[in-house]
């Protein structure tokens, strides 16, 4: 088995390191110290289908995933919780859904243990650019080293595309953010019926001045709880600094939420990062066009149901070339379509 090189310490990166080493293989992950996406995420899993493709089908199902991996490795985070969704019908707020919810607090205080007792080599660097020679991948790093391997997997988020420029059009990146509450409010997990970001993602390359939405929500997270969160989406691929005010903005569509009163004032921490996302809705696992042994893991949208289920998959094509495992992916149209 050929040994992976995988750059990003996020969710993506971290599963399918894991993944891999459970397959026997070789396993060196450059794991930036930058907070990632998934750190500030809501971590939320429905418990039922959020669609009716195949991926959303098998994605309801990541509870079990991760009741798997916990009696693997220990607590993650993962717990049962309910939802309550706002905005929708009048009825809405009253019942509680099933759901369940990763604490992104808890799952990256415990990562880097579990990565390193797995038996994946962690590098705690910046990776630079990427670069092909002489039959294998070079990751030139922030700390002066070069990483090389034969396969490389790009799992690191908004930063994919600085990496490897040639992506194709499909992965993009926006800023996003929430406000960290020292306490936590309320039990239940309370989201919009209906985001607003899902369609501004879709006809993001037809934008000719950049937009914001905001999806009113507040999850619980440590000891504390997460409240957002806004989205800022600009034209064209280059990744710009994020605007200002953003805070303000989330505050401001806070107070015209059905959210808990007085939640638009609270105290709490400001966090801003970058978020991959694709276009079309469904993520890259898989290669990328014209770079042998270089694959991309990244444009989630859900990425607490979905990578539990994608990484396995994508473990088996990297370690052993499995057909089966390239044709599930297929199956969920998340392998790229020239290469199928």
């Amino acid at each position: 088995m050929k040994a992976v090189l995988i750059v990003g310490g996020g969710l993506a990166g971290g599963m399918l390191a894991l993944a891999l080493r459970e397959r026997g293989v070789e396993v060196s992950l450059i794991a930036d110290q930058a907070p990632s996406a998934t750190q500030w995420s809501y971590g939320v899993i429905p418990g039922l289908p959020l669609g009716t493709s195949a991926l959303a089908l098998q994605a309801a199902k990541a509870s079990t995933l991760w009741t798997e991996l916990q009696a693997r490795y220990g607590e993650l985070g993962w717990g049962k919780a309910r939802l309550a969704l706002h905005g929708g019908k009048p009825w809405a707020p009253l019942v509680p859904l099933p759901a369940a919810q990763v604490d992104t607090a808890r799952f990256h205080a415990r990562l880097p243990e579990v990565l390193r007792q797995a038996g994946v080599r962690l590098l705690a660097t910046e990776a630079l650019r990427v670069q092909w020679d002489q039959g294998q991948w070079l990751v030139p790093c922030r700390d002066g080293s070069v990483q090389r391997s034969g396969q490389l997997v790009l799992a690191a988020g908004a930063a994919c595309r600085s990496l490897w420029p040639a992506w194709p059009e499909v992965l993009r990146g926006n800023w996003a953010g929430v406000l960290e509450l020292p306490h936590c409010p309320a039990a239940r997990l309370q989201l919009p019926s209906q985001f607003q970001r899902p369609a501004v993602e879709r006809r993001s390359g037809e934008l000719n001045q950049p937009c914001s939405v905001v999806d009113a929500g507040l999850v619980p997270r440590g000891a504390g709880a997460l409240l957002g969160q806004i989205s800022c989406f600009a034209p064209g691929l280059a990744f710009s600094a994020p605007p200002p005010g953003m805070d303000q903005a989330l505050r401001k569509a806070i107070a015209a939420s059905p959210l808990p009163k007085g939640l638009a004032e609270a105290e709490g921490v400001w966090h801003q990062v970058p978020v991959a996302f694709s276009t079309t809705g469904i993520p890259w696992a898989g290669p990328l066009p014209e770079a042998p042994g270089l694959f991309g893991f990244s444009g989630f949208s859900g990425g607490f149901a979905q990578i539990p289920l994608l990484a396995p998959l994508l473990a088996d094509v990297l370690a052993t070339g499995s057909a089966t495992a390239r044709r599930q992916l297929e199956q969920l149209q998340v392998w790229p379509p020239s290469f199928s």
